[in-house]
């Protein structure tokens, strides 16, 4: 039978960084469209992807920050709209994604083992961000996080 493993916080050594396009990318405002903007839909969707394997972080780096000239619009931010009220607008800016790098001491068996049934603890995973809701952060968050660093 599967057990549920609580888990311990990540550990984060290092500040997150932001990652910006690697060549200049345009400038202006986009508004979200109508359907976008609906204020039952303003909540950050999280994903959580496992590998067994390591992957170069570098890599990841480089490549996000390649991927951001032609995606744009996730390397600015999010913000209220000054000429429309209520409605929120992309500040296509350049500012950069998010991105963090934390440690958990377990093998990615345990972890694979302990994500058979639902757990609340896997939330701990999660990068948490400063601010307010998703305005004014970036729209695209990447974290890596190093399993088994205690081995």
């Amino acid at each position: 039978m599967t057990k549920s493993v609580e888990i311990q916080d990540c550990i984060y050594p290092r500040e997150a960084l932001l990652i910006t396009p690697s060549k200049t990318t345009p400038r202006y405002t986009l508004y979200l469209s109508n359907l976008d903007d609906q204020p039952f839909l303003r909540f950050s969707i999280r994903y959580l992807y496992v590998y067994k394997r390591s992957t170069c972080v570098e890599k990841l780096k480089n490549s996000l920050s390649r991927v951001l000239v032609d995606y744009y619009p996730l390397a600015g931010r999010v913000r209220a709209s000054s000429a429309y009220e209520g409605k929120l607008e992309v500040e296509c800016n350049g500012e950069g994604a998010l991105f963090a790098e934390g440690y958990l001491d377990l093998s990615a068996e345990e972890f694979l083992e302990g994500s058979r049934l639902p757990n609340r603890s896997w939330r701990k995973l999660l990068y948490r961000m400063e601010g307010q809701g998703f305005l004014g952060v970036p729209p695209l968050v990447i974290q890596v996080i190093h399993l088994n660093c205690g081995a």
